[in-house]
């Protein structure tokens, strides 16, 4: 191959990454939308389903344990719970074993608006996914989760290695709850 075909071949992959980024970026964006449309019948505003699904993975969090698992500051979510509980979905607690600690539980309210929101999200993905095989998507989850874990570890600290960050963030939360960040890029949007 000449070198000028190298360079352009070079440039185009180049483009073709800047290009893609942006429609992951478009797409994950307009998937947000569709599902807020769909939350919003329900009376929920973006965001507070990820509250609201992470204490469904694992009910009595502190208000920091769910802003580490969604990926966003603790103020954000404690608003957000402040809002959740005012509709009667939430309810909040001191700690039985740290009176300084505050926990937040879903109420039965709560729990039925679980489904909903499941429901909201199968909605949203069968209409994402029209005319898409099983395995065309298959395969869209697993390029995805690449790029997702180079990009995951591009923002690793220099010197962090991939062992030390997952023994601190298995330490830190429960393995179910790292699968809604994905979800709730949109939290702070209530």
């Amino acid at each position: 191959m000449s070198a000028k075909k190298k360079t352009k071949t070079k440039k185009s992959r180049k483009g073709d990454h800047a290009e893609t980024l942006l429609m992951i970026t478009q797409v994950a964006r307009n998937a947000r939308t569709a599902l807020s449309r769909h939350l919003l019948d329900l009376g929920l505003y973006a965001g507070q389903d990820g509250v609201m699904l992470a204490l469904d993975a694992d009910d009595g969090q502190t208000p920091g344990a769910i802003a580490a698992s969604l990926g966003v500051k603790a103020p954000t979510v404690t608003k957000t719970i402040g809002r959740l509980a005012a509709q009667g979905f939430l309810r909040r607690q001191g700690s039985p074993d740290d009176g300084r600690m505050m926990l937040v539980f879903l109420t039965d309210g709560g729990r039925d608006q679980i489904k909903s929101i499941r429901k909201s999200q199968r909605k949203t993905g069968k209409a994402a996914f029209a005319g898409l095989k099983k395995k065309e998507v298959a395969k869209l989850l697993a390029l995805l989760s690449t790029v997702d874990a180079n990009i995951s570890a591009s923002l690793r600290p220099e010197g962090v290695s991939v062992t030390a960050q997952s023994a601190a963030t298995d330490s830190a939360e429960p393995p179910e709850q790292l699968s809604v960040v994905a979800d709730n890029t949109a939290i702070g949007a209530d």
